[in-house]
């Protein structure tokens, strides 16, 4: 795969389920708990990426130990505009972690090769990253001061989520028309539709939207 093209497919967003989430910060004030977060790609996601868009031959791994840190030398094999091939390489590391040391700081290393080579980069644009503070939330949080609680991350703007492919649009697209009851969405049950893709809590919101609209103009 030539490097352009190459460069376009790494840097596709993935789906909310390979996203990861983890605090930056967070404290306790009068009003509650808060906290930021940050998301990260996980290396598995990162691994099933390069299978689906170099193939699983055309890429490789190498984990290097020096001191404290792990090195990851991640290499993609290019195919350049005379017809040539070769690996080029990119390597970023970091220390051991806290838990599982070995396992974790393998980890984070690949993570951070993998965004010299654009994979999940994107990530380091989110603004919105204000932790959700639920009692039933899936990550744990713990102050400085000892004190716990449960948050959820925030919902991913459209902007930082992938496309929907056509069977899944059909599918959100039919789920509508089930909740509505109709074949044709059109004048209140636009607002209706719109409501309930948001307490789904529905990703590719805008696409759903627009197509409600469609239809709304279609039935008048």
């Amino acid at each position: 795969m030539e490097i352009s093209e190459l460069d376009k497919a790494l840097k596709m967003p993935f789906e909310e389920k390979d996203i990861e989430w983890r605090l930056q910060s967070c404290g306790k004030s009068s009003k509650g708990f808060y906290g930021k977060c940050l998301a990260y790609v996980t290396s598995r996601a990162i691994q099933e990426r390069l299978d689906a868009v170099a193939g699983p031959d055309n890429w490789q791994c190498k984990i290097h130990k020096e001191g404290d840190a792990y090195l990851c030398e991640l290499s993609i094999r290019v195919t350049h505009s005379d017809g040539t091939t070769e690996f080029i390489s990119r390597t970023d590391g970091a220390d051991a972690t806290d838990i599982e040391p070995v396992k974790g700081g393998i980890s984070s290393a690949i993570k951070r090769a993998a965004s010299l080579w654009g994979i999940g980069r994107y990530l380091y644009n989110i603004k919105d990253n204000w932790a959700v503070i639920k009692e039933d939330g899936k990550y744990y949080g713990k102050t400085k001061q000892g004190d716990e609680f449960r948050w959820d991350p925030p919902k991913l703007a459209e902007e930082f989520l992938p496309p929907l492919d056509e069977k899944e649009f059909e599918s959100l697209k039919q789920s509508v028309l089930d909740f509505i009851n109709v074949e044709i969405i059109k004048g209140e049950q636009v607002e209706k539709a719109e409501n309930y893709i948001k307490d789904k809590n529905i990703s590719k919101l805008k696409e759903i939207v627009s197509w409600c609209k469609r239809q709304e103009k279609k039935g008048a």
